[in-house]
């Protein structure tokens, strides 16, 4: 069984200060709110940017489906549109995903935390489930 002084060790953060109204745990705070701040409005630009260029881009793709003249130059446009598209999606998708990641691997001091070599997190296993 682990002890509660083992439990609280395993954290970078002494959690037990979280709790506590003072000075330090109202820097945690302030320092997370900052981040969330910093990281949300990045994200809120990246989106917008994308909601402009995706615009111009359906709008194009409306006047180039409005010059057809058959049927098959109509399923040749929607076809190109889909996959730009779908590759402009995927594209955007990987962008958050690396802005979270930043936003999550940035530690209290505002720096981006180091990955050990391999870029995988050190794994902790000092949890052990009864029976397992």
């Amino acid at each position: 069984m682990t002890r509660q002084s083992e439990f609280f060790t395993a954290f970078p953060v002494d959690a037990r200060v979280l709790w506590d109204m003072n000075g330090k745990s109202l820097d945690y705070a302030e320092k997370a709110y900052r981040m969330w701040l910093q990281a949300a409005g990045e994200m809120q630009g990246n989106a917008m940017a994308f909601l402009n260029g995706r615009l111009e881009k359906d709008v194009a793709a409306m006047t180039r489906c409005g010059r057809c003249k058959t049927p098959a130059e109509l399923l040749n446009v929607q076809a190109d549109y889909a996959g730009h598209m779908f590759a402009d999606l995927v594209s955007e998708g990987q962008k958050i995903v690396a802005c979270l990641n930043k936003a999550v691997l940035s530690g209290a001091s505002g720096e981006a935390a180091e990955l050990p070599a391999g870029g995988k997190a050190a794994r902790h296993s000092t949890h052990r489930a009864a029976g397992h």
